[in-house]
């Protein structure tokens, strides 16, 4: 259940609920003062990096954390599912305060709870954040230090290709001043006299 819903349920305000077409900036600006203040804290020493991707079992990171396993908000949860819908939200207020003193517990002993969690699921996105952002500028360095090989192999076959287009020019000239003499001597068209068998003394 959102923060948001929960806080419905213990906040009772004579305003009407926000409208369709309330302005969203105002709605979120109305609540703020709701929400936890502060930062994140860190996360423990030791935490898998793997617990922050995939499915997150955030009850473990809880108890990691050494959040009291008391469960108030979960518990207030439940409550509230079996509750009829239809019911003005000051009278799931009275029966959930109603809920909680029969547990022993209080509305502040809610609010408690619901703070240390936030405090650690603030800790596990920031975690995420500095670990994703490491990962991204590797990554980044890799690129830049693969695409820098790219264009030195690209700057190498360029430089052959010049050298291959210098030598055949080379050759062409080369072969052109040879093939002339061999024409002017008349070697193209006849042949040369064949060899008599008999060596000369």
């Amino acid at each position: 259940m959102p923060w948001n819903k929960l806080k419905s349920m213990f906040v009772v305000t004579d305003s009407p609920a926000p409208s369709a077409d309330a302005d969203p900036d105002q709605v979120l600006k109305d609540l703020e003062k709701y929400q936890v203040p502060g930062d994140g804290g860190n996360l423990p020493a030791g935490t898998d990096p793997a617990a922050l991707s995939g499915k997150i079992d955030f009850q473990a990171l809880y108890d990691q954390a050494g959040v009291p396993n008391t469960d108030e908000v979960e518990a207030v949860e439940r409550f509230l599912a079996g509750l009829d819908e239809s019911l003005p939200d000051a009278s799931k207020l009275a029966a959930s305060k109603a809920f909680l003193s029969a547990i022993g517990k209080s509305v502040n002993d809610v609010l408690g709870d619901a703070g240390r969690k936030i405090t650690v699921v603030r800790a596990v996105l920031d975690a995420k954040r500095a670990d994703t952002g490491r990962a991204v500028s590797e990554r980044q360095s890799a690129i830049a230090a693969l695409q820098k090989q790219i264009d030195d192999h690209r700057a190498s076959m360029e430089s052959l290709q010049h050298d291959l287009e210098s030598v055949q020019a080379q050759c062409a000239v080369e072969e052109s001043r040879l093939q002339g003499a061999r024409m002017f001597f008349g070697h193209v068209t006849e042949s040369p006299e064949a060899p008599t068998g008999k060596s000369r003394r």
